[in-house]
């Protein structure tokens, strides 16, 4: 129906099918404040020792300039030299920025390799569908919440600079580097509290993405009953479940060969396990029955057990290809059975007999 409710949640097909298209639940905002509050961090704990390798190089290397032998040499090695120091200076916030970034798309979205979004998609060159977008509830809840989150920013920067209005006073007495570092703590206090405040806001983003996500993938009740019905019809899925439907079966079956009371064999190509309960039954039950490798396994399992194997190729044949696993043997086997369960009968008072005399 096509205007059927999609209530249902999606199935593993549909999610990987999705999610092979590209489309999974994420926030951009959650990954970018992340990987900011890193920087942050990172900034704070190693900017003292930026600080100090640029003022090494800066005494090292330009002091000295005027008093160094010029040669060609000297702007390659200055070059290195100076590329070596941006490696220093700069190598651990770009190396923090990469790592978090990875680490934080990684648990939202999973290891993803997808190349559906890198194909053209031109009905977004239509103005009028960029016209829609601009003008839908959408825009207008983004531009409404642009503007409340930089409320909000404006207020804490205000707070935090005028509650340490009385430290930067106080930096017109004090050196540069005393200055530089209590103007570097306040702006550190500044970033943090304001990307805490951008990251609440990032992980309420996240959990809506989530949301939308669930939502737009949802299936109705006749898609979910088609995809059933598409993987049933499949020959790979019949196929599988009818060999797990045989293993369980054969588990099923060899677990009543021990109550067997006589295994009748051929000698090695079949065997079948009769059981009778006089006056349960009105004739003697197959309890289980196979060919060559079951056949052997029914054999073993009936060793193990003691119960008694007799040789008797045509009965074996016979009562193999006439009777199912469950079934009572027919009329026309009643003798030869009855002969067997005879011998059987025999056999197990002899052993009786003996152990009583023991």
């Amino acid at each position: 129906m096509a205007g059927e409710d999609r209530t249902e949640a999606a199935t593993s097909k549909k999610r990987q099918e999705v999610r092979r298209r590209g489309q999974v639940a994420r926030s951009m905002e959650l990954t970018s404040i992340v990987v900011f509050l890193g920087v942050i961090v990172c900034l704070h704990a190693f900017g003292s020792r930026s600080l100090g390798l640029l003022q090494d190089f800066m005494r090292s290397t330009l002091g000295d300039l005027h008093r160094a032998d010029l040669s060609v040499h000297t702007p390659l090695m200055l070059f290195t030299r100076l590329g070596m120091l941006l490696a220093a200076v700069i190598g651990p916030f770009l190396l923090t920025a990469l790592v978090i970034g990875l680490a934080v798309n990684l648990a939202q979205t999973g290891a993803n390799v997808s190349v559906y979004p890198l194909k053209p998609n031109f009905t977004l060159l239509n103005p009028l569908t960029g016209l829609q977008r601009l003008l839908s509830t959408r825009s207008l809840f983004e531009t409404l919440k642009a503007i409340g989150k930089l409320t909000i920013i404006g207020y804490i920067a205000y707070r935090t600079i005028a509650n340490g209005y009385p430290v930067l006073l106080a930096t017109s007495r004090q050196d540069l580097l005393t200055s530089i570092s209590v103007i570097g703590d306040l702006l550190y206090q500044l970033a943090t509290r304001i990307a805490l405040f951008l990251l609440v806001l990032a992980a309420a983003d996240y959990g809506y993405q989530r949301w939308s996500f669930e939502k737009s993938i949802r299936m109705t009740k006749k898609e979910v009953r088609d995809e059933l019905k598409e993987q049933n019809a499949d020959p790979n899925v019949r196929a599988r479940i009818r060999a797990r439907q045989r293993q369980a079966a054969r588990g099923r079956m060899m677990s009543e060969v021990p109550k067997a009371d006589v295994v009748i064999v051929n000698p090695t190509h079949y065997a079948v396990a009769l059981r009778y309960e006089p006056g349960a039954m009105m004739a003697p039950q197959v309890v289980a029955k196979g060919a060559d490798l079951v056949a052997k396994r029914i054999r073993e399992i009936a060793e193990e057990n003691r119960v008694p194997i007799v040789e008797n190729p045509p009965l074996a044949r016979a009562l193999y290809r006439a009777v199912q696993v469950g079934r009572e043997i027919p009329s026309e086997h009643y003798a030869a059975v009855a002969e067997v369960l005879a011998y059987v009968y025999q056999i197990n008072r002899s052993r009786a007999g003996s152990y009583a005399a023991q």
